[in-house]
């Protein structure tokens, strides 16, 4: 099951270079902050930052205590989004934690001219700084999709102001010509099924680490579930832990639940770069190290003991015991009930649009870990739209934005982002889809069909 390792993975940090600065990055910042009153600003920015610096000493102690306030999720989001594009910050800048975050700000601030045209922008921002600052994905959505009309010519892109008392109200109109459309944004996390997936996965990983912590034998697991992660008992994954220490030889399975493996760690790589490099335990860099190769679409769980390097608490100088667990889902229950959720948010968003005028509906997945799209879950979200009913609304159709986020794993990387954009039609006359071929963080058109597939 285990493969040599190239060479080329034994890469060290660069030194040198350090200090450019993302330029969009920054404005973006700016015009968000501008949105809120300078002293309130300060205060908040500087309650974030005490919040980190304390995290930090007690994660230097082994207290894993929360970064930030989730109540000010938006303020933490900017921390982050400077630390990333000015070097002067950058010492704090938390990968695990920036990655999805940095190219977020940086499309924004590539949005600007168009967002300066758009009627209501500054307005959606500022709820975005204030009312919505503890969910600041939904308010970046709605400025992403609203941007893209603007920048793909539309002539006028109106956001729409919310009202006492009505309910049917998108969230922004578009007009071209003799088209005049309605749209709505959804930005949609794990559904709670997926929640509950993830979480029976780390319960079976945790299990599976206790076994490989007591008997001091550093493992990695690797299992794709051809069934439910719900429907498999918890000790499932401990126990084929349990068979692997009874021999010095790889332990393969394969049954009704699932396939797959469990190896000893190879440690040589690992050792090799935190002779000169420290590594934030769990990373996407370390599990490379250590499998060979990242799979984004994959979930992952990582524990062990190890030594925090000095003045950078998430990063280890050196590791005494660990061990990897590895899981993706093949379930085509749980494709289903994922499409399922797909649909709910399309019928919750469609009571959002009036009837005088077509409708679409903008769904914005992040696709992080098992939460990603495969080739299934797409004919399934576009099977349950061929059956959805639009009623009062002129809802014509529905576009699932996925996008991915990477942790990087090159040498000459910071931040990087793949997407795919899906049109699931709903109406069967003539009229068109509003925005075909788009992306959300690129000008350029996306491949027709493409999709991220595992």
């Amino acid at each position: 099951m285990t493969k040599p390792f190239a060479e080329d993975l034994l890469w060290v940090a660069q030194r040198h270079g350090q200090d450019w600065r993302d330029e969009s990055v920054l404005a973006a910042i700016d015009w968000l902050t501008a949105q809120v009153r300078e002293e309130e600003w300060r205060r908040r920015i500087d309650t974030v930052d005490a919040q980190f610096q304390a995290a930090k000493a007690e994660w230097a102690l082994g207290h894993r205590v929360s970064l930030f306030d989730s109540h000010d999720a938006i303020a933490w989001y900017v921390h982050q989004a400077r630390c990333y594009a000015d070097p002067v910050h950058r010492p704090d800048f938390l990968e695990p934690e920036g990655y999805r975050i940095a190219p977020l700000f940086r499309r924004l601030g590539q949005l600007l001219p168009h967002l300066g045209a758009i009627d209501g922008a500054e307005e959606r921002a500022a709820r975005l700084m204030t009312e919505g600052k503890s969910q600041p994905d939904d308010g970046a959505y709605e400025l992403l999709v609203a941007g893209a009309y603007k920048a793909r010519g539309w002539e006028r892109v109106e956001f729409v102001a919310e009202m006492p008392g009505v309910s049917k109200r998108p969230d922004f109109y578009a007009d071209h010509g003799t088209l005049h459309w309605a749209i709505e944004c959804k930005r949609a996390g794990r559904s709670g099924y997926a929640r509950d997936e993830r979480a029976a996965g780390e319960r079976m990983a945790a299990l599976a680490h206790e076994v490989s912590g007591a008997a001091r034998r550093p493992v990695i697991v690797m299992a794709r579930f051809a069934v439910e992660l719900l429907s498999v008992p918890e000790n499932y994954l401990a126990e084929k832990v349990e068979r692997f220490l009874d021999s010095r030889k790889p332990y393969e399975w394969n049954d009704d639940s699932s396939r797959g493996a469990v190896v000893d760690v190879i440690w040589q790589p690992l050792l090799k770069i935190l002779l000169t490099d420290d590594i934030y335990f769990g990373s996407s860099r370390m599990i490379q190290l250590l499998l060979g190769r990242y799979e984004p679409s994959a979930d992952f769980s990582v524990a062990g003991d190890w030594i925090p390097a000095t003045g950078r608490p998430f990063h280890a100088t050196a590791v005494n015991h660990l061990s990897v667990v590895t899981w993706t889902s093949m379930s085509m229950e749980a494709a289903r009930r994922k499409a399922q959720h797909f649909r709910g948010i399309i019928g919750r968003a469609s009571d959002q649009l009036p009837g005088d005028r077509p409708g679409v509906v903008h769904v914005g997945y992040e696709a992080i870990g098992g939460n990603s799209v495969d080739g299934l879950r797409h004919r399934l979200n576009a099977r349950e739209m061929r059956r959805f009913e639009a009623k009062e609304s002129q809802l014509r159709g529905a576009y699932g934005n996925f996008f991915m986020p990477e942790h990087v794993t090159a040498r000459n990387e910071s931040s990087a982002l793949s997407e795919t954009t899906a049109w699931y039609p709903i109406w069967t006359g003539r009229a068109k889809e509003p925005l075909p071929g788009h992306l959300l963080f690129s000008d350029e058109d996306g491949n027709k069909g493409s999709h991220f597939s595992r």
